[in-house]
């Protein structure tokens, strides 16, 4: 139940060559219709029958993430995560996940941005028992100082263990940076100070806002039935009293248009590093389509433009290490964030002026039809095979559910990917990828 930083380039410098293998035709035809209903006290409900094993997803998703949290308790979010396997009036510490292993079953959990999410698969027979495990620390988790004080350790050693990350150190003041207002200016993982800092009275308040069953969705996945999924939700979880409409700080926060670029160098660190990003619409609009597109194109697989210009290609001189590029998709809008990585002082400025090249490069050099079927494939193929399991059809229900209010989202990302055009690309990287209006931070390299 670690909760790591969420950004797929951290592992750019030992990233490997991506393959891009065709979808299956018409692969969302055969997906049975998610099934949705709203017990009386607002806890929303998401079923999809798939009987092809006899075992159930079953997943409790919190709209509740580090955005919610006061500005000096960073890391509430992510203690829940923890203490909510700590016990109960009913259930003892860490039994929720022995009793789940005991039955051959799978337990975990996960902080974001947006929400926290609790994960049980178990087998079919078990589903009744599970969602009596879920529903008794919805309302029920016991504030234990030892207990508290323990797992804030735990969070703790995690967040020292990602300081130790150079590119997690970079990418955490990017956002600092990056961001004026808005709480995704930290992520889940909070700070060390402000944990210290939080008490038992800290944590009971953002519990009591926002474990909530108004605030929540239960999605089932598996071998069962609306109705049976149905009769057991208002079992266990239909007595719990609906709560009051939680406070969302980042509504009342939103990010100011950036109208001038932002450049800051920091400390130095193990190695060089450029990052250069761009503020992207919210996951519900859909240019975000298009960028993620142009996030495969510049630079994911050794193939893209941004990693074969900094390794250098044929005649071409190395300019560092690796680079990469990712589409850091919110409910919220997010960001569009280009890597570079490199090793000599010397080539700190060539490669910071090579991102923001190449990045400018695809508004006037559309990408061929080549590239854009490649990315395409990238994107679509590995949101499909996501899509082969109970977990993770349940985990795109839920997160459909956060970052665009839908549950049943995900079922048009293939399509609205395949309708993305080389123009599309062109067009969102000229709108929000100005120079002007990035952000950049340098990390340079320790002296050699």
């Amino acid at each position: 139940m670690r909760r790591l930083l969420s950004f797929a380039i951290v592992a750019v410098l030992g990233s490997a060559a991506t393959a891009t293998p065709t979808p299956p035709t018409a692969p969302l035809a055969a997906l049975p219709s998610v099934e949705q209903f709203t017990l009386a006290n607002g806890l929303q409900v998401a079923v999809l029958r798939n009987d092809a094993s006899p075992v159930v997803a079953l997943q409790v998703w919190y709209h509740a993430g580090s955005k919610d949290e006061p500005r000096d308790r960073r890391g509430s979010a992510h203690m829940f995560e923890h203490m909510m396997f700590k016990g109960t009036a009913h259930v003892r510490p860490e039994a929720h996940a022995q009793f789940i292993t005991g039955i051959g079953g799978y337990v975990n959990a996960t902080t974001e941005e947006d929400a926290t999410h609790y994960i049980d698969n178990v087998p079919a027979d078990y589903l009744d028992f599970a969602m009596q495990l879920e529903a008794e620390r919805m309302r029920g988790l016991l504030f234990r100082k030892d207990m508290i004080t323990t797992e804030k350790e735990v969070v703790k050693e995690e967040i020292r263990q990602q300081d130790n990350s150079p590119i997690a150190k970079g990418f955490l003041r990017f956002l600092a940076v990056a961001y004026a207002k808005h709480p995704y200016a930290w992520t889940a993982a909070g700070t060390i100070a402000d944990l210290d800092a939080t008490t038992p009275d800290d944590l009971r308040k953002f519990y009591d806002a926002y474990y909530q069953p108004n605030n929540a969705l239960l999605v089932v996945v598996g071998n069962t039935t609306a109705a049976a999924v149905k009769a057991s939700a208002e079992k266990w979880f239909g007595p719990i009293p609906k709560g009051e409409a939680p406070p969302r700080p980042a509504a009342s926060n939103p990010e100011p248009a950036q109208t001038a670029k932002r450049r800051e160098v920091v400390e130095p660190g193990q190695i060089g590093l450029a990052l250069v990003g761009w503020h992207i619409p919210a996951a519900k609009e859909k240019d975000v389509f298009a960028l993620q597109v142009a996030a495969i194109i510049l630079g994911a697989g050794d193939a893209s433009r941004l990693k074969l210009r900094i390794r250098g290609v044929g005649n071409q001189k190395a300019l560092g290490l690796d680079g990469g590029t990712e589409a850091i998709v919110r409910e919220d809008p997010g960001m569009w964030v280009a890597l570079g990585a490199y090793l000599r002082p010397e080539n700190a400025e060539p490669v910071e002026a090579a991102v923001i090249e190449e990045v400018q490069k695809l508004a006037t050099t559309p990408p061929t039809a080549d590239e854009l079927r490649k990315a395409k494939n990238q994107v679509q193929s590995g949101f499909l095979f996501s899509l082969e399991h109970a977990q993770g059809l349940a985990e795109a229900i839920g997160r459909s559910w956060i970052l665009t209010g839908d549950a049943t989202s995900f079922l048009h990302d293939a399509d609205e990917i395949e309708k993305v055009t080389a123009a599309d690309v062109q067009r969102v990287i000229k709108q929000y990828m100005t120079t002007d209006k990035a952000t950049i931070v340098v990390i340079p390299p320790k002296g050699h």
